[in-house]
């Protein structure tokens, strides 16, 4: 009785560290996905109505800002 105890505890900690991987690749992809789905938008404003370019290009620059910017604060935090 007691192996089958060590072994569903074994069990529990296999599923826990799987759900921990899922879970931060699930955040990395949400974290990559949008600010590609920002710029994506930028260009297709750029591309398809051409008069309002200035506010496609501040569009992808701020995008762009505040990706890198929560990268910086990511690695000067840990």
């Amino acid at each position: 009785m007691e192996f089958l105890l060590l072994l569903w505890d074994e069990l529990d900690d296999l599923a826990g560290v799987a759900r921990h991987v899922a879970r931060s690749a699930v955040a990395e992809a949400a974290a990559l996905t949008a600010p590609l789905a920002t710029a994506g938008s930028a260009v297709a404003v750029w591309f398809l109505v051409p008069h309002y370019r200035v506010a496609a290009a501040l569009l992808g620059f701020t995008a762009t800002f505040w990706g890198a910017y929560r990268q910086a604060l990511r690695l000067a935090g840990g």
